[in-house]
């Protein structure tokens, strides 16, 4: 046995003797002294790899220690999008005013009118907590505290306010970076439902919330913006999450057209020619119909925001490595709960491509239907121009039906489609927004779809419990799909007691050289109190990727108590 095993075989016992064991030490056995000597040493021993490796993470600024920054994907040839505006101008106006350009955004002096118009006070009763959102000399704060005796202010904390998450289409919500490039999200948000409201962030209408603890993902800030500066390949699987460096304002241009270096050189050179310029980039258009629809797809795909998982990124590639015009199953997995599990219905903040894939009309036209049949990415139409468009897209589509239905009386009293066969709703993951439903119907649903919405909480006895099934794509491709999909079932603990064992097959079967796979299978057997195969597995994750941080970190944590 290595020292390494001996080491954390020490701790687990440690960890797993019981309070009367701990607290008779003077009356035990020689032979309990002995063990309690070397579970207390390799718990000092513990606490010394620890702080080692707090020291090795990657805490501080890539500015520093871990290296110079760079767009990501720069060795792909993305650029600082703002050159696009240069020769797109007006197309660059306006994209800059719909949903997707102002998906994120820098918090400037006076920017955040919500702050301004309505008062940003909000009392939550379910965790008895006071929360403020102002401005102070320019500078904008969210503030926390409780009322302790006498009326006094406790439990006070606050943070400044440095990007806005959120069009404010639907909500706004607010982060705060840390001067080592770590990113949280606040507690409180605002939502443009009725004339607009303060109310707790999606997740947060709970007694024990995460406060200011929530920490912001890679694939969150894929889904908002461009491509940010970070160290090379930090962003890749199991990485910490560290943003130092500038942060695109928006989705870019390149996250549908690809990586635009190519394609401004072109436009620059003396003698470029046009077919040379349009072939250094991606025209969406030109390509299949199936790839267009994965452009949107990139982040409109999310099968639930609930505990499943909804994807999985592949190991060997970066959070911001998709390419236009590749197939996404190259970049990433989706999975979904199985038809007749209690979730068919289920309507969700970033599903609009998942409900429109299950559309009849969508079914019944392979190909023809597409995102971009209604909607021109470059800009929106508002008010009365939208619903005309909406309703004239819808036209022509059913232009042969379209005469007799004018004849009914209920559609001539209309003033367009979409308000009845893709009416809008509350969410189930973010219950202060509606939004328009992409499920085309025939007749919508007989029930308020605007009436109060509570917020679900998910706990481990209240989270799905089942198979995952693949989604996109419909069926394991090859071997190591089939170890995705073992990983899936136990990610989150959808389905442990049949995961592990589909696991361990899939690793046995096709021996991965990535130790990410050896990782989640540690995991699973941790939540399953299988402590000693998880001490195995993840010595083999280590060995096979010893860069692998997380692997490292939890080396010798607890028993969970659940």
């Amino acid at each position: 046995m290595t020292a390494h095993r001996r080491l954390l075989k020490a701790i687990h016992l440690y960890l797993n003797m019981s309070n009367r064991e701990r607290s008779s030490g003077h009356s035990a056995s020689p032979d309990f002294r002995r063990r309690l000597f070397w579970a207390g040493l390799a718990a000092s021993v513990l606490l010394a790899a620890a702080a080692l490796l707090y020291l090795r993470t990657p805490h501080r600024s890539s500015r520093g220690e871990t290296g110079r920054l760079s767009i990501a994907g720069v060795e792909a040839g993305y650029v600082d999008s703002q050159l696009c505006a240069t020769c797109h101008r007006t197309i660059w106006e306006t994209y800059r005013r719909t949903g997707m350009g102002k998906s994120f955004a820098r918090v400037r002096p006076g920017g955040l009118v919500e702050v301004q118009s309505k008062s940003g006070d909000y009392y939550h009763e379910l965790s008895d907590q006071h929360y403020r959102t102002y401005e102070n000399g320019g500078r904008y704060y969210q503030r926390r505290q409780q009322t302790g005796f006498r009326g006094a202010e406790t439990n006070a904390v606050e943070k400044e306010l440095h990007f806005v998450i959120g069009s404010g289409n639907h909500v706004r919500s607010y982060l705060h970076r840390t001067p080592d490039g770590r990113i949280f999200e606040l507690p409180l948000s605002w939502y443009a439902e009725n004339g607009g409201l303060w109310r707790m962030t999606p997740g947060y209408d709970r007694p024990d919330h995460d406060n200011f603890r929530r920490q912001i993902s890679g694939q969150c800030l894929f889904c908002h913006t461009g491509y940010p500066e970070i160290a090379k390949n930090s962003d890749r699987s199991g990485t910490p999450p560290i943003f130092p460096g500038a942060i695109p304002e928006g989705i870019d241009c390149q996250r549908c057209h690809g990586p635009g270096q190519a394609h401004v050189a072109a436009a620059q050179a003396t003698n470029g020619e046009r077919a040379d310029i349009q072939r250094a980039i991606v025209n969406p258009a030109r390509l299949s119909p199936d790839r267009q629809l994965d452009l949107c797809m990139q982040c409109h795909l999310e099968t639930t925001s609930f505990r499943l998982p909804s994807s999985l990124v592949r190991y060997n590639r970066g959070i911001f490595s998709f390419r236009p015009g590749e197939p996404p199953a190259d970049y990433v997995l989706h999975f979904d709960h199985p038809e007749g599990s209690g979730y068919d219905e289920k309507f969700e903040i970033a599903g609009a491509a998942y409900r429109l894939r299950i559309s009849a009309c969508f079914l019944a036209s392979p190909g023809s239907l597409k995102c971009t049949t209604c909607h021109n990415p470059h800009d929106i139409p508002r008010g009365a121009e939208a619903e005309r468009h909406y309703t004239s897209a819808r036209l022509k589509r059913h232009a042969a039906v379209a005469s007799p239905l004018a004849a009914i009386p209920a559609h001539r009293s209309a003033t367009g489609c979409v308000s009845c066969h893709m009416p809008q709703r509350l969410t189930d993951d973010v219950v202060h927004a509606a939004v328009t439903d992409h499920l085309v119907q025939r007749r919508p649903p007989s029930r308020d779809l605007l009436a109060p919405v509570k917020e679900r909480s998910q706990t481990e006895t209240t989270a799905y419990k089942g198979e995952v099934i693949p989604y996109y794509p419909p069926t394991a491709q090859d071997g190591e799909d089939e170890m995705y999909l073992a990983v899936a079932q136990v990610r989150q603990g959808a389905n442990l007691e049949q995961g592990i064992p589909r696991l361990e097959k899939a690793i046995e079967k096709h021996r991965p050289k990535e130790g990410r796979f050896y990782f989640e299978m540690a995991e699973a057997y941790w939540k399953a109190r299988l402590e000693e195969k998880a001490v195995v597995a993840r010595e083999t994750a280590l060995r096979l990727s010893p860069d692998f941080w997380p692997a490292g970190q939890e080396t010798g944590r607890p028993r969970r108590s659940e």
